[in-house]
Parts: structure tokens; C-alpha cells; sequence
């Protein structure tokens, strides 16, 4: 199972994905951002810098840019199974502030090499031109969570001990935060994020999504691969290979007759047994539990919960260790 940061990173590079992705999130649903109006965004437009880096024991985040318009979009995935990050908003306070200013910086250099501006003027110290005008930065935050609804700041103010006659003399930053949480139905989505959402939504509720999957039995029986390799990692969901069919030149993968694939007894779903298999491997490997929970992206209380199964059962029998688990319950 992969990082989903990774898969979530590549899964924007389709166009049609990353516009669904802005107009479900920003604009409900709205075709307002055009897949072919999508242009790629320079690199350095986005900057992160050092405080926005990878820390030891702390999941990541991944960042995918498109021009539009004359617009930057920035998108957030949030990669999270258990962890909020409580300082979002001031991370991309300092991230936007950042690729001003780096755009500032090129438009000084700019000037500086045509040496276009007046000695001792505004517009010198400046390094910049009155009429001068930036890209705008827009940031969407996706939280992917399934452990619980995102419970951080969504706004400056939410992080500030700060009194409501003292909040009009305080600039307000605001989140740009899609959770999926937050949502009961998900029709504003026109591509395979419809299912993934749908799937993080309801991944702790199995009733409700197969009732969603029974409506939708069409969409859901028609899942693409890269939508397919997304439910893996993000909502935990094996979709057998063999569960498919060939549509157009394309494998589609049957979700449906997936999820029924692996229930087990009526009460323990395939999910838990794909984990359950996953834990089990590296046991094999003789890993400690904490390392087997930071890399299946579990709280280490579920792998403990397993691994203590496995050791009543005494062997690596996936399905005999998800019974135990079932009259553990």
C-alpha cells in the first residue's frame, strides 16, 4: 500500500480531475474551471520553503499548481489517517506570503536588468512599478482523513486568544478547506473523486456505503484504475484485479461486487481483512507495532487490537484472525 500523498499527487495530473476537484470544493459543483483552460504552473510560483519540508514523524503534504486564467490554483491534499495538522492556517499564511514574495523578487530582478526604474523614485525602493500587478494564489486544503472530521483552525481567528473588540485591528486568514466530512452527498463531483469521497466519508459506516453503492451500482462498476489504486490507500477498499472488465481500451474495476467479495460473515468487511493481511506481513518481517502502524497509516491502538488477535489465533490465517477479532467485538 502506498503513500497517499504520491498516488493523490498523481492523481491531479488529470486535468478533468483537478478541475472536479475546484469546482466540487470552491464552487459546488459550478462548471466555472474548464479542464482545457488548466495550463502548467511554474514550479517557483508555489513556494513552500524550509518550514513547509517533510519533518521526522509527521505526515506530509502534497501540492499540485495550474495557471488559470491568469490564476494560480494551489491545491492541499492533506494526507491523513490520524493527524490533523493544527497549524494549516498558518502554514499557508507563510506559503502565499512566500510566493509573493518570490514573485516580487522576479519582478525586481526584472528591473534591475533593465534598470527601467527612476533613481531615488518610489518605484526604485520599490523595486517594483506602482501599477505593477501579482499572480493571485489561490489554495484549496484537502482533508482525506478517516479516523474523524477535521477538528483544527479553519481561520486565524480560531488560533488567536484574541477578544471580539480587539478582532477588527486583526487581519483575518481564512481557509480554503474542503472535508469531505462535511458533506452527506457528493453530487457536485463529476469524476471518480465522487466515489472517493463517498468512500472516506461512509469508510467507518459499511451500511450506508453500500446503500451509496447500491444506488450508484453503474458508477461504482465502472471505477477506473487510478480511482481504483485511490480507494486502496485512502479509504482502505480492496478492489480485487480480477474484478474487472476492458470498456474502450480501459480496464474498469467492479467495486460493487468487490465490497461483497470481502465481507466476512455478514460483519467484518474486506477492509479489515486486506489490513489484517497487511499486518501480518510485516509481522512476518519482524516489525515493532509502531513502525507497522506509521506505515499502513493506522493508530497504533487498531494494530495492537491485531496483533494480539494474531497471537490468540498462533498463526497468520487472515480470515481466522478477523473472527477473533469479530468475538473480540
Amino acid at each position: 500500500m502506498g503513500k497517499v500523498d504520491e498516488y493523490y499527487y498523481d492523481y491531479l495530473d488529470d486535468k478533468y480531475r483537478f478541475a472536479d476537484q475546484v469546482n466540487g470544493a470552491l464552487f459546488q459543483g459550478r462548471q466555472v474551471v474548464l479542464p482545457d483552460e488548466l495550463e502548467p504552473a511554474d514550479a517557483q510560483m508555489v513556494y513552500l520553503g524550509k518550514e513547509m519540508g517533510r519533518r521526522e514523524g509527521f505526515k506530509t503534504i502534497v501540492d499540485k499548481a495550474r495557471m488559470w486564467r491568469g490564476r494560480v490554483i494551489h491545491i492541499l491534499a492533506v494526507e491523513n489517517q490520524a493527524y490533523v495538522d493544527y497549524r494549516m492556517v498558518l502554514r499557508n499564511m507563510l506559503s502565499e506570503s512566500l510566493s509573493y514574495h518570490k514573485q516580487w523578487k522576479q519582478k525586481k530582478a526584472v528591473h534591475g536588468r533593465k534598470k527601467d526604474l527612476e533613481i531615488g523614485t518610489d518605484e526604485f525602493f520599490s523595486d517594483i512599478s506602482k501599477d505593477e500587478k501579482f499572480i493571485p494564489v489561490i489554495t484549496l486544503v484537502v482533508y482525506c482523513g478517516t479516523a474523524h472530521p477535521w477538528d483544527g483552525a479553519r481561520c486565524l481567528y480560531d488560533l488567536l486568544n484574541i477578544d471580539d473588540e480587539m478582532k477588527e485591528f486583526v487581519t483575518n486568514y481564512r481557509l480554503n478547506l474542503y472535508d469531505c466530512h462535511d458533506h452527506d452527498t457528493f453530487d457536485e463531483y463529476h469524476t471518480g473523486l465522487r466515489q472517493l469521497f463517498e468512500a472516506v466519508r461512509y469508510s467507518n459506516d459499511k451500511d450506508q456505503l453500500k446503500r451509496i453503492m447500491e444506488e450508484n451500482r453503474e458508477a461504482y462498476s465502472n471505477i477506473d484504475n487510478d480511482t481504483r489504486e485511490m480507494l486502496e490507500v485512502m479509504a482502505k477498499v480492496r478492489i480485487s484485479k480480477e474484478n474487472n472488465k476492458m470498456e474502450n481500451g480501459e480496464k474498469r474495476f467492479n467495486m460493487c461486487k468487490a465490497f461483497e467479495d470481502y465481507r466476512l460473515e455478514g460483519k467484518l468487511e474486506g477492509m479489515q481483512e486486506y489490513l489484517v493481511q497487511s499486518v501480518c506481513k510485516k509481522l512476518l518481517k519482524n516489525k515493532p507495532p509502531v513502525v507497522i502502524a506509521e506505515e499502513l497509516e493506522e493508530e497504533l491502538a487498531e494494530i495492537e487490537k491485531i496483533i494480539e488477535a494474531q497471537k490468540r489465533v498462533g498463526n497468520f490465517d487472515a480470515v481466522q484472525i478477523c473472527r477473533a477479532l469479530a468475538m473480540q467485538d
